[in-house]
């Protein structure tokens, strides 16, 4: 498996997750799917920040797109912290609906001319090598969360 496969399968996690939150009405378990699917966007972001991005900045042939995909994390980011905020206000289905929206269109964005671009700058060893990586540090980042979260 290549990086473009593993990030793949991460999207597919989170759109799942998000069919889950719509199709629940419990308030209780969409909190829940909500806790997942935002500690599995933060942990994918902050490793592609890491990993990927990183690669594609310094090639002209992509570069344009890797700073087009962290100016879309940092919206992401904002509208994950917006989530958390409070799940009692009334408008927290809409800001749920505007993260699912946000991700949606990064998605469909790096699964097509980034990846085409990054295709071009890493060769197939490169691209399963750097799934390696990328994987080590998003199971880095989910203990660093799990950690936080027994000290508070």
């Amino acid at each position: 498996m290549d990086i473009y496969d593993y990030l793949k399968l991460d999207h597919q996690k989170v759109s799942t997750l998000f069919k889950q939150f719509k199709s629940t009405n419990s308030k209780e378990r969409q909190k829940q799917i909500i806790d997942l699917l935002t500690e599995e966007l933060t942990v994918h972001l902050l490793a592609e920040q890491d990993m990927f991005y990183p690669i594609l900045e310094e090639d002209c042939r992509s570069r344009h797109e890797a700073f087009h995909g962290l100016k879309e994390h940092q919206e992401i980011e904002d509208q994950i912290h917006a989530v958390k905020q409070n799940s009692s206000a009334k408008n927290w289905h809409d800001k749920v609906l505007k993260l699912k929206e946000l991700v949606d269109h990064h998605v469909k964005e790096e699964e097509g001319d980034m990846f085409d671009k990054a295709k071009k700058v890493l060769s197939e060893a490169e691209a399963c090598a750097l799934k390696e990586k990328v994987h080590f540090r998003k199971m880095k980042y989910k203990d660093n969360l799990k950690k936080s979260k027994t000290v508070d």
